[in-house]
């Protein structure tokens, strides 16, 4: 087992990897920017290695210099997080070289499945079901053709995306043009790389997809599906499992699907399988997470398993002592993620500070997050500030808990979205697993804004992405704010 593991992320994940490595004996160093210096993953990691900027260029995506610092302090091994690195190739193949152990998928695995084009060949390859749509880098024209040819409406897509962006829905011909330029323009924004795909776009689809961990040798184990259908903007919003919508042999063929493709690729480490359903319940597969997932700890409250530990064994070579038929699950469980962000105003950012926070507790509760009073908002990272998550003996338990967790949850001095999650919960939609993915964009006159909120929206109108802070982050703001663009690449 390792001695030393550098956490090469900042936030409730870091906070989450540091608890599973201290609780095992193993010494946890943690990456800080100037501004994450005082949080609490900093406090808690038995090491900080302080980054010399705020951007995310001049910290948690310098590769060269994370590299170097590992070096300095004798990290045995360098566990990504999700978000950032986490999927970057180009880092797994540095880490390689540094001699340094990496807690994830090998470079071959990232480089296939990191490439979404890649990724339909493989899946083509291992006789996994896919959705219509290109295999192959092609122009504009071509991909006009082909459209045509697969049939109106169509997503495209950005072919080294992840994280909802990149990704455009186009209805007919005429649209397809604009479409493919915007899409083409946030993919270099978010990826540094332009390329695109197309793929029939489903106008009833849910999202279920399959938690894995392979051993690189062909050997895959499943812990079982979540669906994730409730998004927006392309982004989950609510996750449980198991999936209330299909049935377990329904259940049962997806995960032998999401095993037959990772074990043709001998994959290595923990990873999120995704498929689409049609409304006959007809599933395709959408892409490969290389990484650990935010809503993974929906997967550990049914199955009482340490995921995040499982992968630092994987990495570590150790045996896990386990076969798929160690692995059950009971119960339900569902995660809400907590952004800072207005929902009632398209999803904008609220930065600032946290003046005052008090996360709930209760039976069958369980809250990540790096969240104390005082706790700055920055305009540099990802807006999510904790997820809720609630288990249950079934889902109206766990719905029950969730939302009367939201009711005790207090955030004061930002906008969030926990108003806008409980009015989802008490949807008779929800309830009765009436939803597919498109369902918050074509219900959005289902919500409205809570009277208590009405006067704090106004006023937050006049003072839209303004920064508390100094005139230095204000000035960086300006500059490079990857909010004030929306551009900046969130996570799934």
């Amino acid at each position: 087992m390792f001695s030393k593991v550098l956490v090469a992320n900042r936030g409730e994940i870091a906070f989450r990897v540091i608890n599973s490595l201290q609780e095992h004996g193993v010494s946890a160093a943690l990456l800080v920017s100037p501004i994450d210096k005082n949080t609490l993953p900093a406090k808690q990691a038995d090491t900080i290695i302080e980054l010399p900027g705020d951007l995310p260029s001049e910290s948690y995506l310098d590769q060269d210099l994370i590299i170097n610092l590992a070096k300095e302090e004798c990290i045995d091994a360098i566990h990504p997080g999700y978000g950032f690195l986490s999927e970057n190739v180009e880092f797994r193949k540095k880490v390689d070289k540094a001699k340094i152990a990496y807690i994830g998928p090998t470079a071959s695995n990232m480089e296939i499945l990191g490439d979404k084009i890649q990724a339909r060949q493989a899946a083509i390859d291992s006789g996994t079901p896919l959705l219509p749509g290109t295999v192959s880098s092609m122009d504009i024209g071509d991909l006009k053709e082909e459209a045509m040819n697969i049939g109106y409406p169509i997503l495209i897509k950005a072919a080294a995306g992840g994280g909802g962006r990149g990704i455009r829905l186009v209805k007919s011909e005429k649209e397809f043009d604009s479409q493919a330029d915007n899409a083409i323009a946030e993919a270099k924004m978010a990826f540094g790389d332009g390329r695109i795909y197309i793929e029939k776009y489903l106008t009833s689809g849910k999202h279920i997809e399959v938690q894995i961990l392979g051993d690189g040798r062909g050997e895959v184990l499943h812990f079982f599906e979540r669906d994730c259908s409730i998004q927006r903007k392309n982004q989950k919003l609510i996750e449980e499992g198991p999936a209330p919508s299909i049935s377990r042999e329904k259940a049962s063929e997806i995960h032998s699907t999401a095993i037959g493709l990772t074990s043709y690729l001998k994959y290595l480490n923990a990873g999120t399988v995704e498929f689409m359903l049609d409304s006959k319940g007809n599933h395709y597969f959408l892409e490969v997470n290389t990484r650990i997932q935010v809503e993974h700890p929906v997967t550990e409250m049914i199955t009482g398993e340490d995921l995040v530990w499982r992968q630092i064994q994987v990495a570590a070579g150790e045996d896990l002592n386990i076969s798929q038929s160690d692995i059950c699950y009971r119960g339900h469980a569902m995660e809400a993620r907590i952004y800072a962000e207005n929902p009632f105003r398209d999803f904008i950012p609220s930065t600032g500070t946290i003046q005052r926070i008090c996360h709930p507790v209760g039976p069958g509760i369980r809250v990540d997050s790096h969240m104390v009073d005082n706790t700055s908002i920055p305009p540099f990272y990802d807006s999510m500030i904790a997820k809720l998550i609630a288990y249950g003996t079934d889902r109206d338990q766990s719905i029950s808990r969730l939302n009367r967790a939201l009711k005790s949850y207090q955030i004061r001095g930002i906008q969030t979205t926990i108003p806008y999650i409980r009015q989802i919960l008490a949807l008779d939609d929800f309830k009765q697993c009436n939803y597919d993915t498109g369902y918050l964009q074509s219900h959005q006159s289902t919500f409205t804004i809570p009277k208590h909120l009405q006067t704090i929206a106004v006023a937050a109108a006049s003072r839209e992405f303004q920064v508390s802070g100094s005139a230095e982050m204000n000035e960086k703001v300006n500059i490079g704010s990857p909010w004030k663009r929306s551009l900046f690449p969130k996570v799934m």
